[in-house]
């Protein structure tokens, strides 16, 4: 027995005498900089390796956020579930023409497009359909809410990584406008293509220089300023009212398509005789939260999200998702009591989570039997997504999720060591300056556990 305590005790030095340089390191970063800290990094493979510090103390995680909400919908969702679309009416077809209305029930679906649309339309021409004596109606009820996070940036609102969240939601809720100039005038077209926007276009052409402004206001999308002459331009902007806007959308694609339609377009709730039509079904969630990981994808995280209220509790809104994701952390064993939920993106100011937290959730899906589609999931250092540009050093050795908003930059994730040994860290920098300082914090810590450093 006290043999056993002297080599625990022998090798508790060892731990400690391989952390220090880690320590020493931050420390000398950290110096004189009035940022706050927080890392969790533990050996996955072999368990002989720990380093913390303020490991549960709360920091904003910013895009970290996106570990929870993807991790919270593996777990409860399974790998394989799908977003559904339908379309749904509550009349019947003779000769054709459809006698009463067309419904549109929206799943969340992240990724509906465009295209989805049209292949919609193209399906109810093939069965016959010419005609629809109702409404085309958009059903958004999946979701009780629709909009924006709590303690969301609103001077960003005018940007698509702010998009609103909708249970119907079309080509990520984002409008794209191309401009064309020839020598005498600027056209504009709007994609998707609908019927919601009314376009007030006060575009001028200038020999000199091109300098203009899109503002939403309302239903109207007014374009000021200068276009140079024979050219090409693009602008994005985040639609108001996604479901009504899907909705209007859909129901200009029938009619351009050849469908005539008697009635209007609106939201309302499917009835409950309603015959299904279509089943649109998307990639299976596995793929799906590769955008929001890879790529750091704010729309797909919240529509992910609330998905995980919806589905496990009944209810589509921040508040219940946050308790799926709460009660998830707790069945693993993660301590909540430092940890505040606010949205499934990381883009509010108020979420509140602990390095330890993150680590342990990454831990506990390393020993998944899903844990290849979520490891898949995540930015490859120097290859890929958000962190195509970092680490190229150690290429392929750090697969990981940034985090990043103003006075935030966090990284958490895995890395294969050329030890052999798999680490889980989090590294959360709060109250920055400049990124400066996060990212030599980050590198440092990455580029000690990546080269093996730590190996006894």
């Amino acid at each position: 027995m006290r043999l056993k305590v002297l080599i625990l005790a022998v090798l508790y030095t060892f731990l400690l005498s391989y952390a220090n340089p880690l320590r020493e390191e931050i420390e000398s970063l950290t110096k004189d900089q009035s940022v706050d800290v927080g890392i969790y990094v533990e050996s996955l493979a072999t368990k002989s390796f720990k380093f913390a510090l303020k490991d549960k103390q709360p920091f904003i995680p910013a895009s970290n956020q996106k570990i929870l909400t993807t991790a919270s919908a593996i777990i409860n969702l399974t790998p394989d579930y799908r977003f559904k679309t339908q379309i749904l009416t509550d009349g019947f077809v003779k000769d054709g023409v459809l006698k009463g209305n067309l419904y549109l029930k929206g799943g969340a679906d992240p990724s509906l497009s465009y295209e989805d649309l049209k292949s919609f339309a193209d399906y109810l021409k093939q069965i016959g359909i010419l005609k629809i004596e109702g409404d085309i109606i958009g059903d958004n009820s999946f979701f009780l809410e629709e909009g924006r996070g709590h303690g969301w940036p609103e001077k960003d609102f005018e940007y698509c990584f702010t998009a609103p969240f909708s249970a119907l939601s079309l080509n990520e809720n984002c409008l794209r406008l191309e401009l064309i100039s020839d020598k005498k005038r600027v056209s504009v077209k709007m994609y998707p293509d609908n019927e919601y926007y009314e376009i007030v276009n006060n575009l001028a052409i200038s020999k000199k220089y091109s300098d203009y402004k899109v503002k939403a206001e309302g239903r109207k999308i007014y374009l000021t300023g200068y276009i140079k002459p024979l050219s090409k331009a693009e602008v994005s902007i985040p639609v108001k009212n996604p479901s009504l806007h899907t909705t209007s959308a859909f129901y200009k694609m029938m009619k351009e398509s050849g469908i005539k339609i008697t009635g209007k377009y609106h939201l309302g709730k499917t009835p409950p005789n309603a015959n299904t039509i279509i089943t649109h079904k998307s990639q299976p969630l596995k793929e799906i939260i590769k955008k929001a990981n890879k790529d750091s994808n704010n729309f797909y995280a919240e529509q992910i999200f609330r998905t995980l209220g919806k589905e496990i509790l009944g209810k589509g809104d921040t508040e219940t998702s946050a308790t799926v994701v709460i009660n998830t952390l707790k069945k693993v064993g993660i301590d909540v009591s430092n940890i505040r939920i606010y949205d499934g993106s990381g883009l509010s100011k108020f979420n509140q989570l602990t390095p330890e937290s993150i680590a342990k959730i990454l831990s506990y899906m390393y020993n998944t039997p899903y844990f290849f589609d979520f490891y898949q999931s995540l930015a490859v250092a120097g290859t890929d997504g958000t962190l195509k540009h970092r680490f190229k050093d150690v290429k392929g050795k750090i697969y990981a999720k940034t985090g990043y908003i103003k006075g935030v930059k966090n990284l958490s994730g895995y890395i294969l060591s050329d030890n052999g040994e798999v680490y889980v860290f989090s590294i959360l920098v709060n109250n920055l300056k400049s990124t400066e300082i996060a990212n030599k914090i980050q590198e440092s810590v990455c580029l000690i556990l990546a080269n093996g450093k730590t190996q006894l």
